[in-house]
C-alpha cells in the first residue's frame, strides 16, 4: 500500500510540474520566431539528458569518496552525500519525472514548429512533422546515451558539482536571508 501512495504522490506532483512547463514553455514557443522556438526546444532536450546524466550518476557514485570528501569539509560534499542517500528518489525526479516531463514537452514543442513551418512554408505536414519528431527523438536518445556512458565513468564528479550547485543556491540564500533581516 506504501509503494501504491507514493506512486500516487510521485503521478501528482509530476502531472503539476508537467502543466507548469508546458505552459511556460508553450506560451513562449507561440509568441517567438522560428529560431527561439528551436532555441526552447534544444534547452528543453538538454535539460531532459542533463537531468537523466545526474539521475545515472547518483545511483553509481561511490559513497565512500564522497564520504572522504564531506569529512574533509569539501564544498559541496555534505551536499552530495545527501543525494546519495536518497539515491532512489534523487533518480526517479531526475530520470523520470523531469526527464520524461521534457521529453514529452520537447513532443510538443516539436509539434508547435512542425505547424508553424508547415503554415509558413507549405509542404506535406506527415512528412514535416515526421522529421521533426525525429530529430527530437534523434537528439533525445542520442544525447542519453552519451551521457549515461559519461555519468558511469564520472559519477562522483558529477555528483559533487551537483553538490557544489546546491551548497552556492544555499550560501546565496543565507546570504539574502542575513542582509533581508538587517544583521549584514
Amino acid at each position: 500500500m506504501n509503494n501504491f501512495k507514493n506512486s500516487f504522490f510521485i503521478a501528482t506532483i509530476t502531472f503539476f510540474i508537467a502543466i507548469l512547463v508546458t505552459l511556460s514553455s508553450q506560451s513562449r514557443v507561440e509568441y517567438v520566431s522560428l529560431l527561439p522556438a528551436v532555441l526552447i526546444l534544444l534547452v528543453i532536450i538538454f535539460i531532459g539528458i542533463i537531468t537523466d546524466m545526474v539521475g545515472v550518476a547518483v545511483t553509481v557514485a561511490d559513497p565512500r569518496a564522497i564520504n572522504a570528501m564531506a569529512a574533509r569539509k569539501v564544498f559541496g560534499a555534505r551536499s552530495s552525500l545527501f543525494l546519495l542517500n536518497h539515491a532512489d528518489k534523487v533518480a526517479n525526479l531526475m530520470c523520470d519525472i523531469i526527464g520524461d516531463i521534457c521529453g514529452t514537452v520537447s513532443g510538443a514543442i516539436g509539434t508547435a514548429i512542425g505547424i508553424r513551418l508547415i503554415i509558413g512554408l507549405g509542404g506535406p505536414q506527415t512528412l514535416i512533422n515526421m522529421i521533426i519528431l525525429g530529430l527530437i527523438s534523434a537528439l533525445t536518445v542520442g544525447g542519453k546515451a552519451f551521457f549515461k556512458s559519461y555519468a558511469i565513468n564520472n559519477a562522483d564528479n558529477i555528483i559533487l558539482f551537483v553538490g557544489k550547485i546546491l551548497d552556492s543556491f544555499k550560501l546565496v540564500g543565507r546570504i539574502i536571508w542575513t542582509r533581508l533581516r538587517g544583521e549584514g
